[in-house]
């Protein structure tokens, strides 16, 4: 079951495993991410009907998208620091 859980959730939230990944430009696959996140913020307060909720729903969902980032960024940065640079030599 928790695996189901996990591959469910990857298979729509990481570019990694969802059909995003056939993109090759990384900018396109986040502003496609970031439309859908604001397309189902709006569904889901329409459909709950609670408009008067919206902005907050849209507030909290990008304040989740910028907290997943920094962390995705800083990930990112630390593991740059591992990695050996690659010098060229002079002839």
């Amino acid at each position: 079951m928790k695996q189901f859980v996990i591959d469910s959730y990857n298979g729509v939230m990481n570019a990694k495993y969802n059909p995003l990944k056939y993109i090759p430009d990384e900018n396109t696959k986040h502003i496609l991410m970031l439309s859908l996140m604001w397309m189902w913020a709006i569904v889901f307060a329409l459909w709950t009907g609670t408009m008067f909720f919206l902005g907050g729903s849209i507030f909290f969902h990008s304040l989740l998208l910028f907290g997943l980032l920094a962390t995705v960024g800083t990930f990112n940065l630390a593991q740059s620091y591992g990695k050996p640079e690659v010098t060229k030599k002079m002839p």
